[in-house]
């Protein structure tokens, strides 16, 4: 018997015993202590015995076990043994969130995303609530360290992403208990993460074109950055003409490590979704049609596909592939390289550089293809 696997077994023992929060916490503490030391073959055995607790147990315990599992696998676990468990836990934990919220806000008179102060509204109410409807109540005590250690596992498994994915409802129900909170949340950051999206990236000044793969990209900060290093380079052998990142930060933007003193990405382009290509086959200047723009805060799943398009692929799709236009950057931009889940690999692999007559072809399409309204900024 290991060192974890005891501190483990008293930590169920403790939750069996339906022991006070205190305790719960002190077992969990000592867990935790053991964690960094533990091998692999530890780590995975303490990730099976607690996996029942993960699949029945009462909210407040699971969200405890949850973290715990979280924690062994950043360390090496195998995050495969309780990530589909966990990913059953989320729905019911979300309902509860949104349902905690809405009641504070329906006690309060409030609306969701006002000036109010939330942490206040939930210390008037949450006595209220516990005694009305504890359910809401213990879903909203367990949403950090559920979600915390759902997230450790889904940036360790490509595919538990792909899961994840595959039940649109987590998607959905993240973003109804972000609206109740009136912000957004790692989580839905989470279960928007593409895995091995193909993009066509076409430079409309310089004519060039290339057809991408990107996978564990959690936001366009980290995809720009990706884009610069990998296609920036001698333009008479296809690439771009700029300065590529420094090595350290492509590098954190990637599966590198993130140094204390994070390196600085000055921004080489500005990313444009394709309406923004003119008729005449140019991009805007300077700031108009900014609406177009593919902003560094947002996510690659907000990138504009183009419809019946699909990269790598025989057939047309109606749903499209995903179009980066690059063009000059309007002002200078910079940003701390890094990744926004550090234990996420992020991956960006030119799988095509697009010929001459394919890139004229691309942009000739994209010019004359009907436009949306320009989104408002």
């Amino acid at each position: 018997m290991s060192a974890l696997s005891d501190a483990v077994d008293r930590f169920l023992a403790v939750v069996a015993a339906h022991s006070t929060m205190r305790d719960l916490h002190d077992a969990a503490n000592e867990v935790q202590q053991q964690i960094p030391d533990a091998t692999r073959d530890d780590l995975d055995a303490g990730l099976r015995k607690l996996l029942p607790i993960v699949r029945t147990g009462h909210m407040v315990p699971t969200g405890t076990a949850v973290i715990l599992c979280g924690a062994m696998v950043e360390f090496g676990g195998d995050p495969e043994i309780c990530g589909e468990a966990i990913l059953d836990r989320v729905p019911g934990l979300l309902r509860g969130v949104a349902g905690f919220l809405d009641e504070v806000h329906r006690r309060d008179g409030t609306e969701p995303g006002g000036d109010n102060d939330l942490d206040q509204m939930i210390n008037r109410h949450i006595n209220d609530i516990i005694a009305a409807d504890p359910d809401f109540a213990w879903a909203y005590i367990s949403q950090r360290p559920l979600t915390l250690g759902a997230i450790a596992h889904l940036s360790k498994s490509k595919r538990l992403r792909g899961v994840a994915r595959s039940r649109p409802e987590l998607l959905q129900l993240s973003r109804d208990a972000d609206g109740a909170a009136g912000h957004g949340s790692f989580l839905t950051d989470m279960f928007r993460v593409l895995d091995d999206e193909r993009l066509v990236v076409l430079h409309p000044g310089e004519r060039k074109g290339f057809e991408v793969r990107i996978s564990g990209v959690a936001d366009n900060f980290q995809l720009h950055t990706l884009l610069a290093d990998a296609l920036i380079g001698d333009p008479k052998a296809g690439w771009l003409t700029g300065t590529k990142p420094d090595p350290v930060a492509a590098a954190a933007a990637r599966d590198g490590e993130i140094p204390e003193r994070r390196a600085s990405v000055t921004g080489a382009f500005n990313l444009w979704n394709w309406p923004a290509l003119q008729p005449d086959g140019t991009l805007p200047q300077g700031q108009a049609n900014a609406g177009w723009w593919i902003w560094n805060e947002g996510n690659p799943g907000d990138i504009r596909p183009f419809p019946g398009e699909t990269a790598g692929q025989a057939k047309p799709s109606p749903d499209g592939v995903r179009v980066v236009l690059l063009g000059p950057p309007p002002y200078s931009r910079s940003w701390n390289a890094g990744r926004r889940f550090p234990s996420m690999p992020g991956e960006l692999t030119v799988e095509h550089v697009l010929a001459p007559d394919v890139v004229r072809d691309w942009l000739a399409r994209l010019a004359a293809a009907p436009k949306p309204e320009t989104p408002a900024v």
